[in-house]
């Protein structure tokens, strides 16, 4: 009669063991590689084209992967001690603390400081509170080619009080549907640039405009007066923005349309105010967007922790997923608030921001 063997104890879990930490292991290498070359890229800075520009558009959601892998990798480890588990485990972590420290400025509201964030409960009666500061509310849309109800559109500024309002690929038809709306009663001043070739821009004001020539040789217009804003020494010098898109062929002209607009900035009085709102279609994780920031210009969403409120792509068939529409500001002027609001007919969320200027 054959002797039955004994069975060894714990043979069964080690193998269990040893086959999910294998397991996590591989999901977590999986996981880690895409989003340590997206990184890599990131930190590369300009020069990269085509997928790389666009694809760094989702570098912020590439967070989720490194933390899911992060996770996987200790997990790993746990269940299975080995040089090659303890080894992702680390590169893991490193990525993960690595492009967080990237992103959190966008998502930690900064202190109450010139230029940057000023505290203050609400718009009506700010600027007696506040002995010489005056509020001024700002919005951008870019209308899209199917364009936007002017009702809407008009109705949603009258109830944000907006007092400038810039409206990137504003064709012929949009400024007539406009003018039938009463855009002139509420914004009695605009600087204008429209054509039938749908590349068209404007600035709508509360407050007298002096025109500026508009940004040179761009692939859509981009207009630029300067609004004379009471209690404001020499007014604020406005753009209306609309940068080509970085699709696969005009990546040159996106990134020289993007230099040029800090050059400008760059170009101008030290002691003036400026805004730049609209189209940049580019975010805080290009190079490009990040060199007109070192201009002294601040992202106003940013500024209140709203910097990865998506703006792009909006009445799609996927959610919005990246923040290429902002308000750029420069270090006369304090961010008291930023919003978006989606409108039915562009694929644009319009920007929002609320402003303190003084002299």
């Amino acid at each position: 009669m054959q002797a039955v063997q004994p069975s060894v104890p714990g043979m069964r879990p080690s193998l269990l063991r040893r086959a999910g930490s294998w397991a996590c292991w591989s999901i977590a290498a999986v996981l880690w590689l895409p989003a340590a070359g997206l990184t890599i890229v990131r930190l590369a800075g300009g020069g990269s084209g085509t997928p790389w520009v666009q694809l760094l558009s989702l570098f912020p959601a590439s967070l989720f992967a490194s933390l899911a892998a992060a996770a996987a990798a200790l997990a790993a480890v746990a269940l299975e001690l080995r040089g090659a588990r303890i080894v992702l485990a680390v590169l893991a972590t490193c990525l993960l603390l690595g492009q967080l420290s990237m992103v959190a400025p966008r998502i930690v509201p900064a202190s109450a400081a010139p230029g940057t964030l000023f505290e203050r409960p609400a718009r009506a009666g700010a600027a007696a509170s506040h002995a010489g500061v005056h509020p001024l509310t700002v919005m951008a849309l870019n209308l899209g080619s199917t364009g936007v109800d002017p009702t809407v559109l008009l109705g949603q500024a009258r109830a944000r009080d907006v007092d400038i309002l810039a409206l990137p690929e504003l064709a012929l038809e949009g400024l007539a549907s406009l003018e039938a709306a009463g855009i002139g009663v509420d914004f009695p001043y605009r600087v204008i640039d429209v054509d039938g070739a749908g590349t068209g821009n404007a600035i709508f004001s509360r407050y007298p405009l002096v025109p500026m020539p508009r940004v040179p040789g761009t692939s859509f217009y981009q207009t630029r007066a300067v609004a004379d804003v009471p209690g404001t020494a020499g007014g604020i010098r406005l753009t209306s923005v609309h940068v080509d898109s970085p699709r696969p062929g005009h990546t040159p002209s996106w990134r020289a349309e993007l230099d040029q607009l800090a050059g400008l900035q760059q170009g101008l009085p030290a002691d003036g105010s400026s805004v730049l709102l609209g189209d940049f279609n580019a975010g805080q994780d290009h190079a490009e967007f990040r060199n007109l920031l070192t201009t002294g210009l601040t992202d106003a969403a940013g500024t209140v922790g709203m910097g990865l409120v998506p703006t792009w792509p909006m009445n799609a068939p996927v959610p919005a997923f990246t923040a290429i529409d902002h308000i750029l500001v420069s270090r006369g002027i304090r961010v008291a608030g930023f919003s978006t609001v989606g409108f039915p007919g562009t694929d644009h969320a319009a920007v929002v921001g609320i402003l303190d200027t003084w002299p």
